[in-house]
């Protein structure tokens, strides 16, 4: 008897729920964690607060829900709180909340493993036109026999959720985003591949109307291998939303621009025919998969036109706010509802309706054009919960088998003096909006304007202080974040003109002077600038055009059509970047190293990238002919020469060295196995100029009732510990019920 009742024991103790979620019961509600009371308040009936029931530390109830949305907070010792392991938030009445998404349907799981896609929960084959094999509970596909390439498999069994497997056959399922060189489209702005789908004007100033490019020019450089022989593997295209038709005021308020740029969304799931239409997307995003490169879509979640079929149809879902840096309404402490332009509604995503439908618009687009990302626009300007709920349907829906949709974000921050206590505000919003719920790292602006603005262009500050802010990127952002180095964007005048420093880089019309061809020590400058990019950690980005030293201005004039056309600095400076990139794709260590000083003074950085495995060493000289002790002894790139331990290191230049491969004796009882474990954690555009290193506030005001961080915290640990005591007491089970079922055999005759 005694037996039985420890039995009945462990197994009740069994029943301590690991996370919020449905059941036949009805929704279960859970939080883990010592107190008194614990009651459950939610928007099924916020009139009358649910006591929840203590089981060993675990406190739980069951709420019988129709399928939707409901918002919820747990009153724990009368104090409201979030539930801590649901990060996925809405507002009710004006209040921020948990949300409960229930929806009874069968949740099907899968996995990869053993070369086999592993679907568990199915009741028939999750998807017929696949060969499928039942084994046991589970189905299973031998993912080994598909074509190399990505594959996207629907998955549906019975009354099942619908999901998506979502992965990589072949070499490229070895890729991980921090092996990625992204290289950002303008479309409008690249080649013009079919001029039947050009637009009319629309009486915007000729530097910012459109220009003809389309996705067909994409797709004719990606087949023609331009992009393969620069070393891109990623590709960052701007928004394919249809923009007006029309011209509007700029943000100076004398000239006239359009939408070319695609930030001025009008339709919610259309491409832009001056693009070339879905067909034309769908087939650029294909010969991008085909060539073993990914695709990053831009997407606008701040705002939309004015003609935009939501400001049309639902007014309440956008912000009455003021103009963002106008009188009274700071583009800091405004942030969240001012308007970038009159003409551009300020979306509420504390308007549950508005916020799902802009998730859910997403969504579409990843689904329907197979991309593997999304840059994600103007971050800062929108409540963090339109990041996390965005990340976590993401994540639901694509990345079950470990296929990660890569979201960068766009948080445009300063570099706010020489001291990291003086740039403590710009890496903490930054990291704000960074983690496994969120992006998985952003556009590195700190870094860009600590040492693009100071060291690369200017030469104002020397390479120790190249060096001090490239550690800082290493050691100051959110663990596992793959953040995006850059040295020219479509945002900022171009490289090539800010290092010629004629003065006109700054200029932006045509009536003005504007750059022309820069002096030779501007592509010096370039080359140093590249070197650095392309050998330092991160996921570096490439603006169209830099690579071979795009002349410009300021927007809209560092958006001048792409070039094929080069004089001979430029081809040289492309032929440079082509062969630095092709380099970092060979060699791991450049890719996925971390990096450390080896050497750095005023003209002159060394440093090492490496990885358990390999260590390379780049120097960077923008000074004279010098030496350096080192034992590498195999040169990647430059013209150093050796004399025993010492490098002869040539003026103005970039040297790469690796150390040649010492062949290691292995005993035919010894294995060697690979120990390089790599985790993957996971401006405003075109309407003005932000200058914004100031205090970001928090997202508005709630009160003291709903704010208990450290308690939440808190009971994130407890349910850790509770997940080892749940799986020790599943194992106590086990063992008791084999040694009940041994005693009942042994006494089965007196019975």
């Amino acid at each position: 008897m005694r037996q039985a009742y420890f039995l009945i024991f462990l197994l009740l103790a069994l029943s301590i729920p690991s996370v919020t979620g449905e059941s036949e019961d009805g929704t279960l509600f859970a939080w883990s964690g010592q107190a008194t009371t614990v009651e459950l308040s939610g928007e099924w009936d916020w009139d009358t607060n649910v006591s929840m029931t203590q089981n060993n530390g675990a406190w739980m109830t069951y709420i019988e829900l129709e399928p939707g949305m409901y918002c919820y907070k747990f009153i724990v010792d009368g104090e409201y709180i979030f539930d801590p392991v649901n990060r996925y938030r809405g507002y009710c009445e004006g209040v921020e909340n948990s949300i409960m998404r229930v929806n009874y349907a069968t949740e099907l799981t899968q996995k990869i493993e053993g070369g086999l896609l592993i679907i568990g929960g199915a009741v028939s084959s999750p998807n017929q036109e696949y060969d499928f094999v039942q084994s046991g509970v589970d189905w299973q596909l031998n993912i080994s026999e598909l074509p190399e390439g990505k594959h996207t498999i629907e998955l549906q069994s019975g009354e099942s959720q619908s999901s998506l497997a979502v992965f990589w056959t072949g070499d490229q399922a070895e890729f991980q985003w921090e092996d990625a060189l992204i290289y950002m489209v303008m479309t409008d702005r690249f080649v013009n591949g079919n001029i039947s789908n050009d637009g009319p004007a629309t009486g915007a100033e000729t530097e910012a109307d459109w220009q003809g490019g389309d996705f067909e020019g994409v797709t004719q450089k990606i087949e023609d291998g331009y992009f393969t022989d620069l070393g891109i593997n990623a590709l960052w295209i701007s928004p394919a939303n249809t923009n007006p038709n029309g011209s509007y005021i700029a943000g100076d308020g004398v000239h006239q621009v359009s939408g070319y740029h695609g930030y001025w969304p009008v339709e919610p799931r259309q491409v832009d025919p001056r693009f070339g239409g879905e067909q034309a997307l769908e087939q650029m995003v294909d010969a991008a998969h085909e060539a073993g490169i990914r695709v990053m879509a831009d997407f606008v979640v701040n705002h939309v036109h004015q003609d935009h079929v939501y400001a049309q149809e639902h007014p309440d879902w956008f912000n009455q706010g003021c103009l963002c840096g106008t009188d009274a309404c700071d583009w800091t402490e405004r942030r969240l509802d001012c308007l970038f332009m009159d003409y551009l509604p300020d979306v509420d995503w504390k308007n549950r309706n508005a916020s799902e439908q802009i998730i859910s618009d997403a969504l579409w687009w990843i689904e329907r054009f197979d991309l593997d990302g999304l840059r994600v626009d103007a971050v800062k300007h929108v409540d963090d919960l339109a990041i996390t709920n965005l990340a976590i349907q993401i994540n639901e829906r694509f990345e079950q088998t470990g296929t990660d949709i890569y979201l960068k974000g766009e948080t445009a921050m300063g570099w706010s003096g020489h001291s990291l206590e003086e740039n403590a505000e710009q890496y903490a919003t930054i990291n704000r909006y960074i983690s496994e719920d969120g992006l998985d790292g952003q556009a590195d602006f700190v870094l860009y304007h600590a040492v693009v603005d100071n060291v690369l262009t200017s030469g104002n500050m020397d390479y120790t202080h190249l060096d001090y802010w490239t550690n800082r990127s290493q050691d100051q952002y959110v663990e596992g974040a793959i953040m995006v180095p850059y040295i020219g964007s479509h945002d900022s005048s171009r490289f090539i003109s800010r290092a010629d420093n004629s003065g006109d880089q700054w200029n932006q019309w045509a009536e003005q002077s504007l750059p022309s061809t820069p002096q030779q020590s501007a592509y010096d400058k370039a080359k140093q600038a590249f070197a650095w990019l392309l050998t330092t950690p991160g996921a570096p980005m490439i603006y169209m055009g830099d690579e071979y030293g795009q002349a410009g201005g300021a927007d809209p004039d560092n958006r001048r059509m792409f070039e094929t056309n080069l004089d001979q600095s430029q081809s040289d400076l492309l032929n440079f970047s082509k062969t630095l990139a092709n380099i970092r794709l060979e060699n791991e260590a450049l890719r996925r190293g971390v990096y450390s000083t080896y050497q750095a003074s005023e003209n002159l950085l060394a440093y090492e990238m490496t990885t358990p495995d390999d260590s390379i060493l780049v120097i960077l000289n923008r000074g004279q002919q010098t030496t350096l002790s080192s034992d590498y002894d195999e040169i990647l790139f430059g013209q150093a020469t050796f004399n025993q331990s010492n490098l002869s290191i040539p003026a103005n230049s970039i040297q790469i060295f690796s150390r040649a491969i010492q062949e290691q004796p292995v005993d035919g009882n010894n294995t060697i196995e690979d120990n390089e474990t790599v985790e993957d954690n996971g401006t405003i555009d075109d309407n003005g100029t932000i200058d914004d290193n100031g205090t970001i506030d928090d997202n508005g005001t709630i009160d003291d009732i709903n704010k208990t961080d450290d308690f939440a915290i808190a009971a994130k640990d407890d349910w850790s510990s509770l997940e080892s005591i749940r799986n020790i007491l599943a194992m106590l089970v086990a063992i008791c019920l084999i040694v009940l079922i041994g005693k009942s055999r042994k006494t089965g005759g007196n019975h």
